[in-house]
């Protein structure tokens, strides 16, 4: 394609550039991993950026973690009760050792819910755990939450790490934090983090874990190929694929992730508040054709937010590409083609991102062809992602990334989520889905639950409140020195945990 063409230019000036090969020593035992950005945050109590939740995985633990469906299950909890809709009782393990060897106690859980209900202190979780009206330790090793309403989505917020009593009363420690994880912070300078594994594992040989920031991903990709980094993920554009597979040292995996790509409508529009309009749009997105040409083929079609292996997620019909249908619909809601062949104007709103740009340019040009004019607004970052919080658009492109709770769709759908206060920022409203969404809410049963989002999911493609594009892809490319990682839907580094270095000298470039 025309568009790699740029790219291959650019990985040509870059090995000629780049400096001549180097000896350079490399610990026993550390794996080095090139990313995009070093996380803002290693205390759990205040992180919200992805690359903070993925690394401190690997330094935190909370009461549960969650398996590969989204489901609860225990991690420092060895269990808990749940007596009524506002109790909870937790017993915790008694094997459980913070990085300083202190042992983890019910008082350090009680301390870090604290710390995150602190007014004072402002973590931006804070809302998350609202309806907890008071926790206390009951013993050593057990504690009860009272809560102010019920919350069924409270056990996936529990995953949050916990830190010690004597960390979680104290201001934000962004570089400063202990966990009880199988890695502790070793040092922190510059664009270099080295995470260093606590205890040796009979599964594992890797002792250090060497996260290095290489912000341009054709750099990151070149490091690969030269041998100085081991292994990256993520935030690779499409376009290196080809380049890549034809290195006989990489290995490249993929797998659907948990980022939902889509297009938002502003409902509450003269022109969208018409649902056959919002369905003309979807029928005119011709997704296999633009996920092919775009992003070598490695999304996976969507049709609602959560991922398809979630527990909650509704297998709803396909939206297939039908244009012939699309003018049908226009035509039936009045939107008649004028002696210029449109039928109306949409302003799209995008972010200067260039991947961003060329999607919404590409969507722009199938729409022009059912008769609808569309301007391209791209703003930057922070300026686009303003207006689309406050609801200031007609059409915008965006993506979910790492939702793995249903409350999702409360956040995004419940009338009385319009911003500023929520993320429905379409403003859609609808009496049954708001009753749906706060009985699945409050409910205490898995199977009504997932009924009662299978109702809101067919509702929501009823209605076409988005435009659902695709699953964003996990990609991770490794040197031939790592060996038996694998990939999870979030784009974790859990998977390192049970990997190894292949033994041998280790040469650098």
């Amino acid at each position: 394609m025309d568009a790699i063409k740029p790219l291959r230019w650019l990985l040509l000036c870059l090995l000629v550039t780049l400096p001549a090969c180097q000896q350079q020593a490399v610990e026993q035992g550390e794996l080095r991993i090139g990313i995009a950005q070093l996380p803002m945050s290693l205390d759990p109590r205040f992180a919200t950026d992805a690359a903070s939740h993925k690394i401190q995985a690997l330094m935190h633990r909370g009461l549960i973690r969650l398996s590969d469906d989204f489901r609860a299950q225990a991690d420092v909890a060895a269990s808990w009760q749940h007596p009524d809709a506002l109790t909870w009782v937790f017993d915790l393990k008694k094997d459980v050792y913070f990085h300083d060897g202190s042992p983890l106690r019910a008082k350090d859980v009680v301390a870090t819910l604290l710390g995150v209900l602190n007014k004072d202190l402002a973590s931006p979780l804070r809302a998350g755990f609202a309806a907890i009206e008071s926790v206390e330790e009951l013993s050593p090793y057990r504690l009860r939450l009272h809560l102010n309403k019920a919350d069924s989505s409270l056990l996936t917020r529990l995953s949050l790490g916990i830190v010690p009593e004597s960390m979680a009363g104290k201001p934000h420690q962004a570089r400063n934090m202990m966990g009880a994880g199988a890695f502790q912070l070793q040092s922190w300078h510059g664009n270099d983090l080295y995470l260093r594994r606590v205890q040796p594992s009979s599964i594992s040989n890797i002792e250090v874990l060497h996260f290095i920031r290489v912000k341009d991903a054709v750099t990151r990709c070149l490091k690969l190929v030269r041998g100085e980094i081991d292994f990256t993920q993520n935030d690779l554009p499409p376009g290196l694929l080809p380049y890549l597979k034809r290195q006989k040292n990489l290995t490249i995996q993929s797998h659907t992730s948990t980022t939902f790509s889509y297009v938002g409508m502003n409902i509450q529009d003269a022109i969208l508040k018409d649902v056959r309009v919002r369905h003309a749009l979807a029928l005119a997105v011709d997704r296999v054709r633009l996920k092919k040409a775009l992003f070598s083929n490695l999304p996976e079609l969507a049709e609602t937010v959560l991922s398809p292996d979630h527990w909650a997620t509704m297998h709803l019909p396909e939206t297939t590409f039908d244009r012939q249908r699309a003018e049908q619909l226009l035509d039936q809601a009045g939107f008649l083609r004028g002696k210029d062949g449109m039928r109306f104007a949409l302003n799209y709103r995008t972010s200067t991102d260039p991947a961003r740009l060329r999607l919404a340019t590409a969507i722009a040009d199938m729409w022009q062809k059912i008769g609808v004019q569309v301007s391209i607004e791209s703003l930057e970052w922070g300026g686009f992602y303003a207006r689309i919080k406050r609801g200031d658009f007609q059409v915008f492109s965006l993506s979910w990334v790492g939702i793995v709770d249903p409350d999702i769709y409360r956040w995004i759908l419940d009338s009385d989520m319009w911003p500023p206060k929520g993320a429905n920022r379409g403003r859609y409203s609808n009496a049954s889905v708001d009753r749906w969404l706060e009985a699945a809410a409050e409910s205490e049963s898995i199977t009504k639950r997932q009924q009662l989002y299978a109702l809101v999911q067919k509702r929501m493609q009823q209605d076409q409140v988005y435009i659902p594009l695709w699953y964003e892809p996990v990609l991770a490319v490794s040197s031939q020195r790592l060996q038996g990682f694998k990939l999870s839907s979030d784009g974790g580094f859990l998977g390192l945990l049970n990997a190894n270095i292949k033994t041998g000298s280790v040469k650098t470039l």
